[in-house]
């Protein structure tokens, strides 16, 4: 385990992507008084969700629209 405060900026760049890293860095600057949150931002997470939200919703209307209930008809 560490803090992300005290990753050095080359290994960073390697979290940033994660939205896992932004919630718990999150969520241990609400825990600790004294931990200054740096490195993570709080929308991140918030938009990433909403994004593969969407593209699941698209999938889902994708599906309704081409798949047909009697495929899983059995004869």
């Amino acid at each position: 385990m560490f803090v992300a405060n005290s990753l050095p900026g080359s290994v960073l760049v390697m979290f940033t992507w994660n939205p896992l890293f932004h919630v718990i860095d999150q969520a241990r600057g609400f825990a600790f008084i004294n931990y200054q949150l740096r490195n993570s931002d709080l929308f991140y997470p918030l938009y990433f969700s909403l994004g593969l939200l969407m593209l699941g919703f698209i999938g889902e209307y994708y599906t309704r629209q081409r798949a047909s209930s009697s495929w899983l008809a059995k004869i």
